[in-house]
C-alpha cells in the first residue's frame, strides 16, 4: 500500500533526525579526540628540554596563577630539563608577574621554591614557600602549597596544617589523603633503622635537633585514643545522670537481643557476644529514642546529639560528639596491608571511599592480608579513627554482604523516590551464598569513590542493617560445606542388601561388563567404576598425595612404583549366593545400580538398606579447618596443577586462561587470589603453611595492585 503524504514527510524527518544524531556523535568524538590530541602535544612540549624557556613558562603558568603541580620539578628534571634551564623558566614567569604589577603568583613562589630545592639552596626554597603560604587565601590553592611543603620535607609543619584543615572538614578526601601521605613520611624516619642527618626540612640542622620532636609529636597524635576514650566516658557519665539514659540502656538490650534470637543465643561464643555487647553499645549511641516509626521523628533525641546539644558538656568533648554524630562511616572496610605504618588503609567496598584510619593496637596483630572489617570510622580532632569494634570477615563474606547491601540500598532508594526497584527486596532477603558473589572487593579501587551524599547514604544502611549482616555471617560460617560426590549427586553413605534373581551367574555378568572391576584376590568382591579421571585432576590428586607423604616422612618415589586409578569408583559390591551387597555414596547411584543390574537381566530389589548423611551426622568445622594446605613446593604441587585446571569460580576457564583473557576474568581471577592470601594468613597464624599465592602470582603474571 503506497504511504500518504504525511507518513512520507514523518519518515523523512525520522531519517533526518537519525542522521544528526549519527552526525553529531561523530562529532563528539573528533572534539574529543581534538582535545586529546591538544592535550598530548602541551605534554609534549612541556617535557621537551628542547621547548624554548618562555613558552614553557606558559606552559606552567596558567590564568589564574595557581600554584604547579608538586613534584613538577622533579618530573621536568627527569625528562632532560636542567635546574639552569628551569631557574630561567622561573626568571620569566617572575617577569610576566611584574608586568601585570599585582606581585609573585602562587604559580612563581612554588616553581621558583622546587628550582631552589634543585640548585641546593634551601634556604631560599623556604623563603619562597612561607611567601607563597601567607599568600594563599583560596581553600584549594592553600592545600597545593601545603603538598609542596611536604613534598620539600616540611613534614611536621604540613601534618599541623592539614590536621587543622580535616578538624574543620573531615571529609576533605584530597586533604586527608595528604595527611595519610605526611604520617607516614614520618613514621618511615622514625622507624628507620638508622637516625637520619641532615634535616629534610631545608633549615641546615640536623633532624634530631630540628623536626624530629614535631614528627614524634605527630605521630603520637595519630596513634592517641585518649580523646576517644574521654569522649566514651563523658557519655558514659551523661547517659548515667540524664533521662535519655533509659532509652539508651533499652536500646543496648534490644540490639543484642535481635542478634542473638537471629540464631540460637548459644551459637555464639563468650568472643563472639563481648564484639556483640560492644557493638550493640556504640550503635545505641545513634539510635536510643529515635522512633522511627512516627512521622515527625528524627535523631536529634539520640544520645550523641543530646550530649553535644548539653550546655554543660565540655566543649571540646560536644564539638567531639557532634562530629561523631554527622561524620560516622559504617562500612565494609578492606584493609590492602596489614602492617601498620602507622595506619591502614581502608576502601569501603560499597561506596568505594578511602580512608587512612588509626586503629587500637588490640585489633592490628596477626591480621589477615584482604581481611574486611564491617564497623564505623569516625574523625576524631581530624584523624579518622576505628570505633573501637569491628566484625572481620573474609574478602568472600565481604563480598556476599556487599551484594545484600546493595539489594537493601536500592530497594531503600526506590522506596524514598516513589519507584521501588524490581527485584530488590527479595534480593536483600535471600543473602547470596559465600564465593557465588560478585568480586566487590576487586573492583572497589577501580571505581569511582561515591559522592558524599551517596556516601552517607550506604553508611546508613550498613549501621542499620548491621545485626542482619552479621548473623548472616554466622549461620553461612555454621553451614556444613555442600558434599558431592564426583557425578555431582550429594552426599549419602549407603550399604544396600539387594536381592537379585536372574538366571546364570551374576558375578559372570559383571566380569563382562566394562563398568565392574574383579578383585583378583576376592572372586566375590567388584568394584564399580565411574567416569575417567581428567589428567589434570590425577596430576592433582598425586601432588596431594606426595606432599602428604612428605609430611608423614614417606619418601614419594614409592608412588612410582603405583598404577594409579584411571577411573573414579562409584560402589563396591559383593555377590553372594543371589545376594548382592552395594556401598555407594548417593541415592542416585543406588538408582543407577538398580537399573543397571535390570539391564543386566536381572530383577534386583532392595532387602534393607542403612544410610549416613554426612551433613547432618558429622560436625563439619568452618574457618582455618577447612583452608588448603601448601606442604610441598609449589611446582611440584597443587599449585602447579591448579594453573590448568577448569576452576567453577573463573566460569570453567583455568587460571591461566583467565590470567591472559578479559578483564573481567582477570578481575575474577584476583578475588580469587586474594581469598587464597586471606587463608595463607590465616593458617600461618597458627603455625600452618597455606597455598603459595605469591608463586602462582608470578607464573600468571598477576600483580595484586589490579
Amino acid at each position: 500500500m503506497a504511504k500518504s503524504k504525511r507518513q512520507r514527510k514523518r519518515d523523512r524527518a525520522v531519517r533526518q533526525a537519525k542522521t544528526a544524531r549519527k552526525q553529531s556523535a561523530a562529532a563528539r568524538e573528533q572534539l574529543t579526540l581534538a582535545v586529546l590530541a591538544e592535550a598530548q602535544r602541551l605534554l609534549d612540549r612541556l617535557y621537551d628540554p628542547e621547548t624554548p624557556v618562555g613558552e614553557l613558562a606558559e606552559l606552567v603558568m596558567d590564568d589564574s596563577g595557581a600554584p604547579v603541580v608538586p613534584g613538577l620539578i622533579d618530573l621536568l628534571l627527569s625528562k632532560g630539563s636542567t635546574p639552569e634551564r628551569l631557574a630561567e623558566v622561573a626568571g620569566a614567569l617572575r617577569e610576566a608577574d611584574d608586568s601585570v604589577g599585582d606581585g609573585p603568583s602562587l604559580a612563581y613562589l612554588t616553581f621558583a621554591a622546587g628550582v631552589a630545592r634543585a640548585q641546593g639552596d634551601a634556604a631560599q626554597a623556604r623563603r619562597l614557600l612561607d611567601d607563597a603560604l601567607r599568600q594563599a587565601s583560596d581553600p584549594a590553592d592553600r592545600l597545593q602549597v601545603i603538598a609542596h611543603l611536604r613534598r620539600l620535607g616540611r613534614v611536621a609543619e604540613a601534618l599541623e596544617l592539614l590536621e587543622a584543615r580535616l578538624r574543620d572538614d573531615p571529609d576533605d578526601q584530597e586533604a586527608a589523603q595528604l595527611y595519610a601521605a605526611g604520617i607516614q613520611d614520618a613514621f618511615a624516619r622514625v622507624s628507620a633503622a638508622e637516625t637520619p642527618g641532615e634535616c629534610p626540612c631545608g633549615s641546615g640542622h640536623v633532624w634530631p635537633d630540628c623536626c624530629a620532636s614535631a614528627e614524634h609529636a605527630a605521630l603520637g597524635r595519630f596513634a592517641d585514643q585518649a580523646s576517644l576514650a574521654a569522649l566514651r566516658d563523658a557519655l558514659a557519665s551523661y547517659l548515667s545522670r540524664s533521662g535519655s539514659g533509659a532509652a539508651y540502656g533499652r536500646a543496648v538490650r534490644d540490639q543484642v537481643a535481635e542478634w542473638l534470637d537471629l540464631a540460637e543465643a548459644d551459637d555464639w561464643d563468650s568472643s563472639e557476644q563481648a564484639v556483640l555487647a560492644s557493638l550493640a553499645n556504640e550503635l545505641a549511641l545513634l539510635t536510643a529514642g529515635v522512633l522511627p516509626d512516627e512521622p515527625e521523628a528524627d535523631d536529634s533525641d539520640n544520645p550523641l546529639a543530646a550530649f553535644a546539644a548539653d550546655p554543660d558538656a565540655p566543649p571540646g568533648l560536644a564539638a567531639q560528639a557532634r562530629t561523631w554524630h554527622d561524620h560516622v562511616h559504617y562500612g565494609l572496610w578492606q584493609v590492602e596491608d596489614p602492617n601498620p605504618a602507622p595506619g591502614w588503609w581502608c576502601t569501603d567496598i560499597v561506596s568505594g571511599v578511602i580512608r587512612y584510619a588509626a586503629f587500637p593496637g588490640e585489633m592490628t596483630g596477626q591480621f589477615p592480608r584482604w581481611s574486611v572489617l564491617l564497623g564505623g570510622l569516625v574523625p576524631v580532632d581530624g584523624i579518622w579513627r576505628s570505633t573501637g569494634q569491628a566484625w572481620q570477615l573474609s574478602p568472600a563474606e565481604a563480598d556476599a554482604l556487599a551484594e545484600t547491601v546493595n539489594a537493601a540500598a536500592e530497594a531503600l532508594a526506590g522506596d524514598l523516590a516513589g519507584k521501588p526497584v524490581k527485584g530488590a527486596d527479595r534480593r536483600m532477603r535471600q543473602p547470596t551464598p559465600f564465593g557465588s558473589a560478585g568480586p566487590h572487593g576487586v573492583l572497589a579501587r577501580l571505581i569511582d569513590e561515591a559522592l558524599p551524599e551517596a556516601a552517607h547514604f550506604v553508611s546508613t544502611v550498613i549501621g542499620s542493617m548491621m545485626p542482619g549482616l552479621i548473623t548472616e555471617v554466622h549461620e553461612q560460617r555454621a553451614v556444613p560445606p555442600a558434599l558431592t560426590n564426583s557425578d555431582g549427586d550429594p552426599m549419602c553413605l549407603i550399604k544396600a542388601r539387594i536381592a537379585v534373581r536372574g538366571t546364570g551367574s551374576l558375578a559372570d555378568r559383571l566380569v563382562a561388563h566394562r563398568d565392574f572391576d574383579r578383585d583378583p584376590d576376592d572372586p566375590a568382591h567388584f568394584v564399580w567404576l565411574g567416569r575417567a579421571i581428567p589428567a589434570n585432576e590425577r596430576e592433582t590428586m598425586l601432588a596431594e598425595l606426595r606432599a602428604d607423604m612428605r609430611s608423614q616422612g614417606i619418601s614419594p618415589g614409592e608412588l612410582a612404583d603405583l598404577e594409579p586409578p584411571q577411573r573414579w569408583i562409584r560402589g563396591q559390591l559383593e555377590v553372594r549366593d543371589g545376594e548382592l551387597t552395594a556401598e555407594v555414596n548417593s541415592r542416585e547411584r543406588l538408582t543407577r545400580l538398580l537399573g543397571l543390574l535390570t539391564k543386566l537381566g536381572e530383577s534386583p530389589s532392595v532387602i534393607d538398606e542403612s544410610r549416613v548423611d554426612p551433613a547432618e551426622d558429622r560436625a563439619w568445622p568452618a574457618g582455618p579447618h577447612m583452608f588448603a594446605r601448601g606442604a610441598a613446593p609449589p611446582e611440584e604441587g597443587w599449585e602447579k596443577h591448579w594453573l590448568d585446571e577448569p576452576v567453577p569460580a573463573l566460569r570453567g576457564r583455568t587460571p591461566r586462561q583467565a590470567a591472559a583473557g578479559s578483564e573481567d576474568e582477570q578481575i575474577l581471577l584476583e578475588a580469587l587470589l586474594r581469598e587464597f592470601e586471606y587463608e595463607a594468613d590465616v593458617l600461618a597464624a597458627g603455625g600452618e603453611q597455606g597455598i603459595e599465592t605469591a608463586w602462582l602470582r608470578r607464573e600468571l603474571d598477576m600483580d595484586s595492585d589490579l
